[in-house]
């Protein structure tokens, strides 16, 4: 049976979530539930120190070449933050569902406002770095 959105986030939150359920979708539920429940900045400390823990809980790394990617959670975290705030009311698990069911979800998103090479470099994964193409936006 699959999990809740919330059952990903409380398992992620106790590092007892299993590796094959820490997915594209997974990463993305738990970043809308941080930004309902926190102030922007708090949802992003959160976040970051969350997957840092859980990475290493699990067995993983985080490097320059693998484990937690600074830019690519920053980049999440504002274009969710956008999502949300453009649909103001709405529940969190019907934010989930519409958000995953949207354009912004794919996970090559990304790439419409960053190069490969600059988001894929270990100094993207290490620290923030503003896209080259364009601003984040919806």
């Amino acid at each position: 049976m699959p999990l809740t959105n919330t059952q990903i986030v409380t398992l992620f939150q106790n590092q007892s979530l299993d590796k094959t359920h820490w997915t594209h979708q997974a990463h993305i539920t738990t970043a809308i539930w941080y930004l309902m429940n926190y102030n922007r900045e708090d949802a992003l400390c959160r976040l970051r120190s969350g997957i840092i823990c859980y990475n290493l809980a699990t067995g993983g790394e985080n490097t320059g070449n693998n484990g937690y990617h600074e830019t690519i959670t920053v980049y999440w975290w504002k274009l969710i933050d956008l999502y949300i705030l453009a649909n103001p009311g709405m529940a969190y698990d019907q934010l989930c569902d519409t958000f995953l069911a949207s354009p912004y979800a794919g996970q090559a998103k990304a790439f419409e406002f960053y190069t490969k090479e600059k988001l894929l470099s270990p100094q993207a994964r290490a620290c923030y770095l503003a896209p080259d193409i364009k601003e984040i936006c919806l």
